[in-house]
This record gives structure tokens, C-alpha cells and sequence, in this order.
């Protein structure tokens, strides 16, 4: 409230580029905030914290003594109560602002041969196997790479299918590639926390948490159906054709093609097969 009092006696003509900048961040900011955590439990955190602190100054306001000291020796531990729940959404909050094409410039640019990649998912389709491969773009992915299986293999269609073959002991997870060699498998993804996919199995749930996360590209093919989805930046593309799957994958890879420009649709299966 002090600043927007300050407004009035701020000499505009010498500060309204600084004021108006100040004022943009602030919504861009908030923007941000509220459309990454719309469709996430975390609106009704927020909504929760927000009800206690009008509390607050209402029960100030009209001299309610009790509540306002039980209120007030609250909020302080609000601040620390939205750090800790509200974690997977602060990742993917720095993950948003991250996909700044601005920010793009400092990383270094990925390179992918897609080819032993979609002829591996087109084999894979066919046979109703069930997989996970991440393509790691700009953000990276450490932190999960570091708790899977390492491999640093070349990436072919044979060492694909080989990883996700049911008998293997490394199908039990995502396959991670990142500049063209495969990090690691056997790598658990997050789960995502949005209301409106609960009744998806734990693959297609695994995949679209990390794109709602990171800018990586995430390939699933489902073992009950063998459709092949994608997930990219919180959005889920279904069902996607082998023979297109190159051509939008490159489109993604490149930023020329965003999924959310595409006919999207949440898959109506459970992929009920390996539990990720």
C-alpha cells in the first residue's frame, strides 16, 4: 500500500519509465505465477494463505484481540509454509521464466540425430511397448539424471529398444538423451500435480510433469494402446502419427512449432503398464 501512496507525490516526468517498468514486472510476475499454478493444488494453498491474512486485518479492524494474536503469530510461518509445499511449483515457475527467448542466448543449443530416435518409437508403437524418452533442450535435468542409471551411450534404435524391453531391468523408467548421446535410464520422473489428468497412468502423469518443469520434449508410447504422445512445456499432444512425429518433434526442437498451437487432447487410456 506505501508504494502506491508514494504514487501520488512521485514527480512523475522524471520517474514514469522507472515506475512503468516497476509496474510491468510486478504483473508480468504475478501473471506468471497465477497461470502456472491454475490447474495445480497450489491456487488452493495460496487461496488459504490469502483468507488468513484478510483475516487478520479485519479482525484488527474490528478489535478482535484473540483472533488477531492468534493471526498474527501465524503469518510469519505462512511464508515458510508456501517455500516448502509449494516447491514443485517454484520449479516449474524459474522453469517458465527459464523459456525467455531472451535467456536462450546464454545455452548452448542442442542437437539431436532423430532418426534412430522415432524409428526406435515407430517399432516400439507397433509393438505396444511401453517407453519414456526425454529430450533435454535448455534446462538441465542433473538433478534427476544424477539419482538414474548412467550409460553416456550412443543413441540407436537397437539400444532404445533394447532399455525398454519388458524383460529388461532398465524399462522401469525414462531414457534421458541430452546433445545427441543417452545420459541415462531407469530415471523417475515427477509426477504432475494438475487436477485435470488424474485419471492418466503414472507414464503419461510422469511425462507431462517434467515438461510442465522444464523445456525437455518427452516421447511416451503407451503398453496398453501403443499411441504415441508428447509432452512439451505443461502441454500434452495426442495421438501423434510415426510419420509425422520427426517433423514435429524437429518444429519443437527449433522453437518454430509450439504444441500448444496444435490440436491438443489429453489421452482417454490409463497406461496402467510400467510404473514410473
Amino acid at each position: 500500500m506505501d508504494f502506491f501512496r508514494g504514487l501520488y507525490i512521485i514527480p512523475w516526468s522524471k520517474n514514469y519509465i522507472s515506475i512503468s517498468l516497476d509496474v510491468l514486472i510486478v504483473a508480468f510476475l504475478i501473471y506468471k505465477t497465477y497461470t502456472t499454478l491454475r490447474r495445480t493444488r497450489g491456487i488452493q494453498l495460496l487461496l488459504g494463505v490469502g483468507i488468513i491474512w484478510i483475516s487478520g486485518s479485519l479482525a484488527e479492524y474490528l478489535g478482535f484481540e484473540l483472533l488477531e494474536w492468534i493471526l498474527t503469530n501465524i503469518r510469519p510461518a505462512l511464508v515458510f509454509a508456501i517455500i516448502v509445499l509449494l516447491q514443485p511449483e517454484l520449479r516449474r515457475l524459474t522453469g517458465d521464466l527459464a523459456r525467455i527467448r531472451l535467456l536462450r542466448l546464454f545455452f548452448l543449443k542442442p542437437t539431436f540425430d532423430l532418426d534412430p530416435i522415432v524409428e526406435a518409437v515407430r517399432i516400439m508403437s507397433q509393438e505396444k511397448t511401453g517407453s519414456i524418452i526425454v529430450l533435454v533442450k535448455d534446462i538441465s535435468l542433473k538433478d534427476i539424471s544424477e539419482n538414474a542409471v548412467p550409460m553416456d551411450a550412443q543413441v540407436t534404435s537397437e539400444i532404445l529398444q533394447t532399455i525398454f524391453f519388458k524383460n529388461s531391468p532398465l524399462h522401469d523408467g525414462a531414457v534421458i538423451i541430452e546433445q545427441n548421446r543417452i545420459v541415462c535410464a531407469a530415471s523417475y520422473l515427477p509426477m504432475s500435480s494438475s487436477v485435470e489428468i488424474a485419471t492418466l497412468g503414472a507414464r503419461h502423469r510422469s511425462a507431462l510433469g517434467l515438461s510442465e518443469e522444464t523445456d525437455a520434449i518427452i516421447i511416451v508410447t503407451s503398453e496398453e494402446t501403443g499411441d504415441i504422445t508428447i509432452c512439451f512445456e505443461g502441454e500434452m499432444l495426442h495421438p501423434v502419427k510415426p510419420l509425422e512425429l520427426k517433423a514435429l518433434v524437429s518444429g519443437l526442437m527449433s522453437g518454430t512449432r509450439r504444441s500448444k498451437d496444435d490440436s491438443l487432447r489429453k489421452p482417454k487410456e490409463k497406461d496402467t503398464g510400467v510404473s514410473i
